[in-house]
């Protein structure tokens, strides 16, 4: 009976530490406690160099750069979201980063290890150089594209809960005028004033707690645009390269394989993106909304296609 790899042991220890990790985050958001915030950057940072560590001797096992199938891809790219999200919890001090980067680095881990393969040799087509180049690039870019969903996310909300109170807060000023004995109109437009404001008081709680747990909404989308502005020329490279791979391998450096279709509808999106924020400067709720479609468009790209459309990319999933 084969012994477990010690990539795969390091892997389940990284897990672990991720898994704590979120517990950690979700106690932080809860209860606004700053030690639980420090908690859970410490287990992240447990759990980043065990993580390295099983992509390190994953690389001695197999012989060969460690992102020649769904693992090691999968693996590889949650490495670059937990890095990124220790750079911003220790430079930029944002804790809260930290929980939807281990959620997705968690779901990312898992997936990985459910499309697990044994350390082995790569398939014919992979044996090059632009395995290093290519895959690494497109990996890197997935995880820094998704920062500016991340980012995007937390920008809806937050204008959310913005516009939330500054709504109750006339109603609330309606519903006093009118307890006085003074017919007044209300935000709901219609019955009593007591039927509005009731509707928003329920909710001010929650939004009241989003605006405190997040930065104002500006900082956010300006974040979320800084990822889109790494991220999207590094895709871009990754395609290139990933052109200049299929003339050497196929003899064509474009001929349209699922994945290159879908790679390319990636890049639209993000292009789109930009060009609509510089040229038309749609900035905020419509600049998240796109970030959305491209988070969808990366995790498209990195799963259905490889393991649920036959291509020239299908060796991927294996």
């Amino acid at each position: 009976m084969s012994s477990t790899p010690a990539s795969l042991v390091l892997f389940g220890i990284a897990v672990a530490a991720y898994t704590l990790a979120v517990v950690a985050f979700v106690l932080h958001l809860a209860f606004r406690k700053r030690v639980l915030g420090d908690i859970g950057m410490a287990l992240v940072l447990v759990g980043w160099p065990l993580h390295f560590a099983s992509i390190f001797t994953r690389a001695l096992e197999a012989g060969h750069w460690p992102l020649g199938n769904m693992y090691e891809y999968s693996t590889g790219i949650a490495f670059v979201v937990v890095t990124l999200s220790v750079i911003l919890m220790l430079r930029a001090r944002m804790r809260l980063i930290g929980l939807p980067a281990m959620i997705v680095t968690v779901a990312l881990m898992g997936v990985a290890y459910m499309l697990y393969v044994p350390p082995g040799q790569l398939v014919p087509a992979l044996h090059s150089y632009w395995l290093t180049i290519h895959v690494t690039s497109m990996a890197t870019s997935s995880a820094v594209l998704s920062f500016s969903f991340f980012f995007g996310m937390a920008y809806l909300a937050r204008r959310w809960a913005d516009n939330r109170l500054l709504a109750v807060a006339p109603a609330a000023v309606a519903a006093s005028v009118s307890s006085g004995g003074v017919a007044t109109m209300t935000m709901g437009g219609g019955g009593g004033s007591g039927g509005g404001f009731s509707s928003g008081g329920a909710r001010r709680p929650v939004a009241a707690w989003v605006q405190r747990a997040l930065p104002r909404a500006g900082m956010l989308d300006g974040w979320s645009y800084r990822f889109v502005m790494i991220g999207f020329p590094i895709w871009t490279f990754g395609v290139i390269c990933g052109a200049i791979w299929g003339e050497h391998a196929w003899g064509r450096y474009w001929g349209w394989d699922p994945k290159e279709t879908f790679a390319f509808i990636t890049w639209v999106i993000f292009a789109i993106y930009l060009h609509a924020r510089v040229t038309y400067g749609w900035k905020e709720k419509r600049a998240a909304i796109i970030t959305v479609f491209g988070f969808a468009a990366i995790l498209f790209t990195l799963y259905a296609v490889n393991l649920w459309i036959a291509g020239l990319h299908s060796y991927a999933r294996a």
